[in-house]
C-alpha cells in the first residue's frame, strides 16, 4: 500500500450492494508456467464519491438505486454502492476519516464510449435530473469522480 492517509470506513449501501465476486477467480500462477500478462482491459470503472450532510446517506442511496436502475445496460452496470459506516475504527494504525458522510458508487462500463452514452442518458432523464437537483442541496463538497482502467488481474473487469 503506497498511501494510507485517505481512508473511509464503508458498508454496502443496501443489501447486495457490495461487490459480487462469487465464482470469480484470478488466473493462478501454479496452473501456468509463463508469467501473467497484466494488460489493461477495454472497459473502465468509474467511482463517484458524493460528500453528504450527516444522516442523509441512506436516503441518498435509496433514491440513487431507484433512479439509476432503469438506466443500467449491458455496457453500463452498477458494480457496488457504499455508504459511510459509523463505527469505531478497529485498526487505529490506519487513520480513518470518521467525520465524513459519503455515498460511493462504482460503475463498470464496457468502454469510454459506453460511459459517454450513460452520461448522455442521465442528462436526458428528467427523473435523474430531478433527483440530482434535489441531491445538490445535501452535498457538502463537489462530487469526486475517479476513472480507473481495470487490468486483466482485476476481478472487477471479469
Amino acid at each position: 500500500m503506497i498511501d494510507s492517509d485517505d481512508v473511509l470506513l464503508l458498508k454496502p449501501a443496501w443489501p447486495g450492494a457490495g461487490f459480487d465476486l462469487a465464482g470469480k477467480q484470478r488466473p493462478s500462477l501454479a496452473d501456468d508456467k509463463k508469467p501473467i500478462q497484466n494488460k489493461p482491459l477495454t472497459g473502465i470503472a468509474v467511482i463517484e464519491i458524493h460528500h453528504l450532510q450527516p444522516g442523509t446517506e441512506a436516503d441518498f442511496a435509496t433514491r440513487f438505486e431507484t433512479e439509476t436502475a432503469c438506466l443500467m445496460t449491458a455496457d453500463a452496470r452498477l458494480l457496488a454502492a457504499f455508504i459511510t459506516e459509523h463505527a469505531e475504527n478497529s485498526f487505529p494504525r490506519l487513520p480513518v476519516r470518521a467525520d465524513e458522510n459519503v455515498f460511493i458508487s462504482v460503475m463498470g462500463f464496457a468502454s469510454t464510449e459506453a460511459h459517454a452514452r450513460h452520461q448522455a442518458a442521465l442528462a436526458a432523464s428528467s427523473a435523474w435530473q430531478d433527483f440530482w437537483q434535489a441531491a445538490q442541496l445535501g452535498l457538502t463538497k463537489q462530487t469526486e469522480t475517479l476513472r480507473l482502467s481495470p487490468t486483466s488481474q482485476s476481478l472487477v473487469g471479469r
